[in-house]
C-alpha cells in the first residue's frame, strides 16, 4: 500500500525545519542542494514544495511569525500580565534569536532585495502588533514597539553570551530608567525626541 502524505504538514515540516539551516549557513550562502541535504529529502522534494530558496524563506518567515502572532494573541486572551509575555518570549529565547539573526543576515547580505527587506519590515510589524494587544489604549500603538525593542536589544545582549541574567531582571532595570525619566522630565522643560 503506498505511503499516503499529508502535503500541508509535510510543508511546514520542512518550513520549521529549515530555521536552524538558514541561521547556520546564511540566507545569501545556503542553495537548495545543501538544504535539500540537511533536510534529508531530495532536491526534487524541495524544488516541488518551493520553486526558489527565497520561496522557501519567504514561506519559513511567514510562517514562523504568523504561528508567533497567533500564539502571542492566544495568550493575550489568557492573560493580561506583561510577566506572562516575558515568560512566553523568554521560553522561546533561542528561537527569536534566531529569526532575529536572520533578520540581521537579511538587512546585512540582502539589502537589495525589496522584497526581502520587506518581508522583514512585516515580521516586525506582526510582533508589534501582537504585543500591543498587552498594553492599554492609552499607549497608542507604543507600549508593543517599546517592548518589541526592549527584547530584541535582550536578545542582542544574550547573543553575546550573558546567558546569567534574566528577562525579568533586565525588564525591572528598564521600569527603573522609566522612573528615572520621568523624574528627569518633571523636572526640566528639555525634551529628547
Amino acid at each position: 500500500m503506498p505511503k499516503i502524505v499529508d502535503h500541508q504538514q509535510y510543508r511546514v515540516e520542512l518550513l520549521s525545519k529549515s530555521l536552524p539551516i538558514f541561521v547556520s549557513k546564511g540566507v545569501a550562502s545556503v542553495s537548495m542542494r545543501e538544504l535539500s541535504k540537511e533536510l534529508g529529502v531530495s532536491t526534487g522534494t524541495l524544488y516541488h514544495y518551493f520553486p526558489t530558496k527565497e520561496a522557501l524563506f519567504t514561506s519559513m518567515v511567514k510562517y514562523l511569525v504568523s504561528s508567533d502572532a497567533e500564539a502571542i494573541h492566544k495568550l493575550s486572551e489568557e492573560s493580561s500580565s506583561i510577566i506572562d509575555i516575558m515568560n512566553f518570549v523568554a521560553g522561546k529565547e533561542g528561537h527569536f534569536l534566531n529569526l532575529m539573526l536572520l533578520a540581521v543576515d537579511v538587512k546585512r547580505q540582502l539589502s537589495d532585495s525589496q522584497e526581502l527587506i520587506q518581508l522583514v519590515d512585516e515580521s516586525f510589524s506582526a510582533y508589534e502588533s501582537a504585543l500591543n494587544r498587552f498594553f492599554p489604549k492609552e499607549t497608542d500603538g507604543k507600549g508593543g514597539k517599546a517592548f518589541l525593542s526592549f527584547f530584541v536589544g535582550v536578545l542582542f545582549l544574550k547573543s553575546k553570551g550573558d546567558e546569567d541574567t534574566s528577562w525579568i531582571e533586565l525588564f525591572e532595570g528598564l521600569k527603573y530608567l522609566g522612573d528615572l525619566f520621568s523624574d528627569k522630565g518633571k523636572n526640566s522643560n528639555s525634551s529628547i525626541s
